[in-house]
């Protein structure tokens, strides 16, 4: 038997008080979490103030 790690991002952005609860992984091997973000900034995610945003918030502002 073997184990794997699927690298997660969720959207840390808060929606009427509560996290997004969008998120995203990638379904092939990588290295770590810098490799899925360059990945996923192609479809929209987005890394603000050390938050990782989903394409529907990756517009806001730091600090919202």
């Amino acid at each position: 038997m073997s184990a794997g790690v699927i690298h997660t991002i969720r959207c840390d952005a808060e929606v009427d008080g509560e996290q997004c609860g969008n998120e995203r992984f990638w379904p092939v091997d990588v290295a770590h979490h810098r490799e899925l973000r360059a990945h996923l900034r192609k479809q929209g995610w987005r890394r603000r103030a050390d938050r990782d945003l989903c394409p529907d918030h990756a517009t806001e502002e730091p600090g919202r």
